[in-house]
């Protein structure tokens, strides 16, 4: 029996990076766990908390279906604090001069769960940026004209505009912009033979 993958998120980068790795015919079902309900310091295990917590709420709609389920989550991660998405494009100011001239680090988490055994597999991976420093018009202007600077942890989008703010990479760039890809890969290869 073909199990089904079911993408727990709405993220057009998550969708994208999914598609790029082969898997193209998945569900879209976007999860309402409330992410501000994990009160965690640890950046590597709060994006773990909230990739597994994210599938584990849109589990249910898969009741005795056989699903593989994926729920992610990114973080960033810079001068002891961690970084979720922007509520105000001031506070995506404020972000944006926290990162110039430092080491800033993305995490990504992923979680797979089987929906008729029940297995969950969770992981994360990161990357570390090189921000360079940033003059404010720079900023205004960055924030005035990105979009979608609301919608990416940090305020930033290393594959919208955001690439012109970073000096170098380190790790892994696919956990930086949403998902580590082989990991995922490997579980769902995993999962699905096994």
């Amino acid at each position: 029996m073909q199990q089904k993958i079911v993408l727990a998120s709405q993220s057009p980068r998550r969708q994208q990076l999914l598609k790029q790795i082969g898997y193209s015919n998945f569900e879209i079902r976007k999860s309402d766990y409330p992410e501000e309900s994990i009160k965690e310091t640890e950046p590597a295990r709060l994006v773990e908390l909230l990739a597994l917590n994210k599938a584990r709420a849109v589990l249910p709609f898969y009741a005795e279906k056989p699903a593989l389920i994926i729920g992610g989550d990114t973080v960033v991660f810079a001068k002891n604090k961690i970084f979720g998405k922007p509520r105000t494009k001031k506070e995506a100011a404020e972000m944006l001069r926290t990162f110039s001239g430092n080491s800033v680090y993305g995490y990504s988490g992923v979680a797979v769960i089987d929906s008729l055994s029940g297995k969950e597999v969770v992981t994360h991976g990161w990357g570390k940026m090189i921000f360079r420093r940033l003059r404010e018009k720079e900023i205004e202007r960055y924030i005035q004209e990105e979009k979608d600077v609301l919608n990416f942890a940090g305020g930033f989008g290393l594959l919208n505009r955001g690439a012109i703010l970073i000096e170098g990479i380190e790790g892994d760039f696919f956990s930086i912009v949403g998902l580590p890809l082989t990991k995922l890969h490997l579980i769902l290869q995993g999962l699905i033979k096994g």
